[in-house]
């Protein structure tokens, strides 16, 4: 664990305060996640790196932290809740389960940030707007342009972590949307990629 938050100081000035809100984050996630199955049980022991790094290292993309940020099918608040622990200042999860939506509600207060818990199916979602996009493991990357289309602002941008098969995904979006991209290498695995994407528009 400690060398994980040293591996975020690496990329990030994380604070002791900061610090004890990922454990408790943390520890939320184990007590409830054989009720809600948020993470595999191969990953258990693995969390900090698998998870709360994965996450974490999108901080280091974000240009500005005052801005109006999602996490689409935030599911246990990753990458969400994370990145409201390391200083965005407001961040909305959408979480189209109940359940999980509810356990949301119960840990936003881990962050000092402000966060909001929608409960709705992205495709049913209307009247929000943000400044920046994000989303970890929820769909391929046509499918999350779709949704940015919705919900992103004309000058937003969107960070999606994704894995293996980004490059067939790109290839795939590319036959539907024109936009914008860079690639950043995941600090947790060779195979994946951090994506930023802008300039969206349908072809």
């Amino acid at each position: 664990m400690h060398l994980i938050f040293k591996q975020i100081e690496n990329f990030y000035p994380l604070e002791i305060s900061q610090q004890k809100l990922l454990e408790s984050f943390v520890l939320s996630i184990l007590q409830e996640n054989q009720k809600f199955n948020f993470i595999g049980k191969s990953t258990i022991n693995e969390i900090w790196h698998r998870h709360i790094l994965d996450c974490a290292q999108l901080i280091q993309y974000i240009q500005n932290p005052h801005e109006k940020f999602a996490d689409l099918g935030s599911g246990a608040g990753l990458p969400g809740v994370v990145m409201s622990i390391l200083g965005l200042k407001e961040i909305h999860l959408i979480e189209k389960s109940f359940r999980k939506a509810d356990f949301l509600r119960r840990i936003k207060n881990i962050s000092k940030n402000r966060i909001f818990v929608h409960q709705a199916k992205l495709e049913e979602l209307e009247n929000v707007i943000f400044d920046c996009i994000m989303s970890r493991a929820l769909a391929s990357l046509d499918k999350l342009l779709e949704y940015c289309q919705k919900f992103l602002k004309k000058d937003g941008y969107c960070l999606f972590l994704k894995g293996k098969n980004l490059s067939t995904e790109i290839v795939e979006a590319k036959n539907k949307f024109n936009f914008e991209y860079e690639l950043f290498p995941s600090l947790t695995s060779s195979e994946s990629n951090i994506i930023r994407i802008k300039n969206i528009s349908t072809k």
